[in-house]
């Protein structure tokens, strides 16, 4: 089954959005470093919903079942 980014039927407004999610989620592991495994996806999630103001279920359908897209 093709991840939802693959689909061309996406607007383009929630393909940057999800862009966006995977970018910050990408920046906070990377903060983290080693400890990355170790911490609470509940924990990294709600970074990334203060700085979006998106739903937990949100981001965490962004993160489970979307890839970032390179070119809109």
């Amino acid at each position: 089954m093709p991840k939802l980014s693959e689909n061309a039927k996406r607007r383009e407004s929630t393909s940057l959005r999800d862009n966006e999610v995977h970018r910050i989620y990408s920046e906070i592991v990377k903060e983290l470093g080693e400890l990355s495994p170790v911490v609470s996806k509940g924990y990294i999630y709600d970074r990334i919903r203060d700085k979006t103001r998106l739903s937990i279920r949100t981001i965490s359908f962004i993160i489970n079942h979307t890839k970032p897209v390179d070119k809109i």
